[in-house]
């Protein structure tokens, strides 16, 4: 597996308890396709604890950035706070990229992305990466939080629909209309079992998503999904 060592930029608040973390590649060059993740671990870290030094983060540039971004729920854990904390300038060691979380490549099949909370991370990498390319795929992705300060990203997808004419950003705030439902996905999705799903979160919230789609009628093999564990 390739390992690396990357330089943080830029570290900064963009949701609640949510951080952004940006780090230079430098002279290396670092290749991936949008969906994918890596482990990072830090040098010689502020905080220990059982948990370990190696965390798996879904990369949220895209290729084409000259630059590596991730994003994070902050917890009590050793290594989340250490990053948090991480001065800029700082080494973090990055293996990777790892997995196959990417977009099916028949662009006449429409796209529904369904996620929620940090979830969202790879998304950001798959969607500015097709917008940036001018693709011809469809996408309607329905980010769910339970209040507005919870989600990350928005400005920027507000930003990519404003331009994009085939991208589609719903937002849903759980705490005041409860969970999606078919009701909901039939507001904004024409035909349920037209489109390929993404689908990732918590591993509660990507289940009982998951379990909906099939319930409506969505094949097995027409849904993706990634967990968001240990947060």
């Amino acid at each position: 597996m390739p390992h690396y060592a990357f330089t943080l930029k830029e570290k900064k608040v963009i949701a609640k308890e949510t951080m952004s973390f940006v780090f230079e590649f430098g002279d290396k060059e670092f290749n991936f396709k949008p969906g994918q993740f890596i482990d990072i671990s830090i040098e010689d870290p502020k905080y220990k604890d059982d948990k370990g030094n190696v965390r798996a983060f879904s990369i949220a540039s895209s290729p084409l950035d000259n630059y590596l971004m991730i994003a994070s729920r902050l917890t009590d854990s050793a290594m989340k706070k250490s990053l948090a904390e991480l001065e800029i300038g700082s080494l973090v060691h990055v293996d990777g990229p790892l997995g196959s979380f990417k977009l099916h490549s028949d662009k006449k099949v429409p796209v529904v992305i369904i996620t929620g909370g940090i979830g969202i991370t790879p998304f950001r990498s798959i969607i500015k990466n097709e917008t940036e390319n001018n693709s011809e795929q469809k996408i309607i992705l329905i980010y769910s939080n339970r209040a507005p300060e919870d989600a990350a990203f928005v400005g920027d997808l507000e930003e990519w629909q404003a331009y994009n004419n085939n991208f589609n950003f719903v937002t849903r705030w759980t705490k005041e209309d409860g969970h999606i439902d078919e009701k909901f996905l039939k507001q904004h999705i024409k035909n349920l079992a037209a489109p390929f799903y993404y689908v990732a979160g918590p591993p509660g919230m990507v289940a009982g998503t998951t379990q909906l789609l099939i319930e409506i009628g969505v094949k097995e093999d027409n849904i993706k999904f990634e967990e968001f564990a240990g947060y």
